[in-house]
């Protein structure tokens, strides 16, 4: 009987073992953030059904540490966003600076 793993660490995040350029922390994320059924991920990203349980199985084992570093990284995005107001204000002041 063989057994089939498929998730594989890679430097220290969760990847589908068939495609680790994928991780799993990201399919999980399209079923259980409720966006995508478990069939509409697997026609995504053309992955089986054991690997996309898999990856869920993976995220709900972890939730706790994988949601706060999902919080922290979603917060240095936000500190680091630049509004359209903010970019039109920035350029404007790149043309009155370049003017002078």
């Amino acid at each position: 009987m063989e057994i089939i793993n498929h998730i594989v660490m890679i430097d220290n995040e969760a990847r589908i073992s068939r495609l680790p350029h994928l991780k799993a922390e990201m399919v999980a994320r399209m079923y259980v953030d409720g966006d995508y059924s478990i069939d509409s991920v697997m026609e995504h990203y053309k992955l089986t059904a054991g690997e996309v349980h898999s990856a869920v199985a993976y995220y709900y084992d972890n939730q706790q540490s994988l949601d706060e570093a999902y919080r922290e990284a979603l917060a240095e995005v936000h500190k680091h966003a630049m509004t359209l107001d903010k970019l039109r204000d920035e350029l404007r002041a790149r043309r009155e600076s370049d003017n002078n």
